[in-house]
């Protein structure tokens, strides 16, 4: 195990470049393989028919929601980790991580109450349709029991990242992610078990991927000791999580809520439509997963210098992660482009969902270089403290302007407008983050004397 100190050496003095590498490629990796997980499902449940894809589309918004909580939790706790602990303050660290943990099991615990208790009404507002709504029951029931461990996993996994551990919560959201597709497999096709399978497969990956990441708190094999010495008054600094979180709220959150309003506008052109924006969705989300990791890997860097007022390396690590995630994006739009209808009729060969996706799916590719330099920007207003900035700017693709786009487009031009809701929303995001630009500058400006930023 590398000492805090140690680590404290490598965060704030190898150069900027390899460390940007060493904890984005194992980040990419590992966001990939969740990414890739949600792929197997929609590809497994392809062979069911288009109703049961379309239940699954209809029901992702709950995994969305549950995922919000934990990288509100993770981000916001795990910012103020690595601020801490380039502070040289391990005690303090400890406080953030386990007050985090402990609000993502509450957390899980009310989601999974909630959603059985009213689950008629649950599924009704997610746009479930009579013809699917057999197919969305079976598929939700025993996720709505994962929010728990999922929670866990998504938290206790940002956490290890903010110090530096990539490669533990790599291999702990791989393991589950690995478990998830073969048990997609032995569940839907080997013992029958339908759409409710793909399901149980999650809750039961889930589980793996909570419990491989808690031992490698519990064998120590890292500078946070979760509980250990953690006096009950941490509860305290729940709030400063919360705030802290608000842009991982709000980018994740409002991605559940405008994918539940998608449904609703999708339904009057039939199951077609959900299915085509479903698999687009997933397949965005399994390539957005490069910028994110990218994010992920630059955040404690920023942190960990910020804490200890390095800010020419917190510039540093910003300016390349955007560059990089930008550019590696603009390289994978140009195949998703070029190859949308053989993509979308690997998952189902339906002629009306290839044609509906198609158009999503190339209009996603134009914009998809985007993507790299807001994820990045969001992720370094938070990681610097900048909360407000962060929650302003990762508000804006899914709710600022997606919101007035879903009652303009399609009114104006019925289905098109629909399908290219998404990317116009994404330009205009794009164009956005721009007014962002001075407050960075002058945080950059700061001397080195100026350790604290503006919340």
């Amino acid at each position: 195990m590398n000492s805090p100190e140690t680590q404290h050496q490598r965060m704030t003095s190898a150069p900027v470049p390899r460390l940007l590498f060493s904890l984005s490629a194992p980040a990419t990796v590992g966001m990939l393989v969740i990414a890739l997980y949600s792929l197997a499902d929609a590809y497994f449940v392809s062979s069911l028919g288009s109703q049961a894809v379309a239940a699954v589309g209809v029901v992702f918004s709950v995994s969305v929601f549950i995922q919000t909580i934990g990288y509100t939790l993770g981000m916001g706790g795990g910012s103020l980790l690595s601020r801490a602990l380039g502070e040289k303050d391990a005690p303090l660290a400890s406080e953030y991580a386990t007050v985090a943990l402990l609000g993502a099991v509450v957390a899980g615990g009310l989601i999974t109450l909630f959603s059985n208790l009213y689950q008629k009404e649950l599924l009704d507002f997610l746009g479930c349709t009579d013809s699917i709504y057999p197919f969305a029951q079976s598929y939700a029931i025993p996720l709505f029991y994962s929010a728990i461990p999922m929670c866990v996993t998504f938290v206790l996994s940002q956490l290890l990242r903010s110090e530096g551990k990539a490669v533990s919560a790599m291999l702990g959201l791989s393991l589950g992610s690995l478990a998830n597709i073969l048990l997609d497999a032995l569940l839907i096709r080997g013992l029958g078990l339908g759409i409710s399978g793909a399901s149980v497969a999650t809750l039961l990956s889930q589980c793996i991927s909570a419990l491989f990441l808690l031992l490698v708190y519990l064998r120590g094999h890292s500078a946070i000791r979760l509980f250990s010495g953690v006096p009950l008054s941490s509860i305290r600094h729940i709030g400063r999580i919360l705030k802290n979180g608000l842009p991982s709220f709000f980018r994740q959150g409002l991605s559940g809520v405008a994918t539940v309003l998608f449904n609703h506008a999708a339904a009057p052109y039939g199951e077609a439509a959900i299915s085509a924006l479903s698999i687009v969705q997933r397949l965005f989300l399994f390539v957005f997963s490069v910028c994110l990791g990218i994010g992920q890997g630059m955040a404690p860097i920023v942190g960990y210098n910020r804490g200890d007022s390095l800010l020419p390396r917190a510039k540093k690590a910003y300016l390349q992660a955007s560059g990089s995630a930008a550019l590696l994006l603009l390289g994978l739009s140009v195949p998703l482009y070029l190859f949308a209808p053989r993509i979308l009729g690997f998952f189902r060969n339906d002629s009306a969902i290839v044609d509906y996706g198609v158009f999503a799916l190339r209009g996603q590719a134009l914009v998809l270089f985007t993507h790299g330099i807001v994820t990045c920007t969001i992720l370094f207003l938070q990681s610097v403290g900048y909360s407000v900035r962060g929650t302003l700017l990762a508000s804006a693709r899914q709710g600022l302007f997606f919101l007035p786009l879903l009652y303009f487009l399609p009114r104006y031009y019925g289905l098109p407008g629909l399908l290219a809701l998404q990317p116009v929303a994404d330009a205009l995001t794009f164009l956005f983050s721009f007014l962002f630009l001075p407050a960075i500058l002058r945080f950059f400006r700061r001397t080195k004397q100026e350790k604290r930023v503006d919340f």
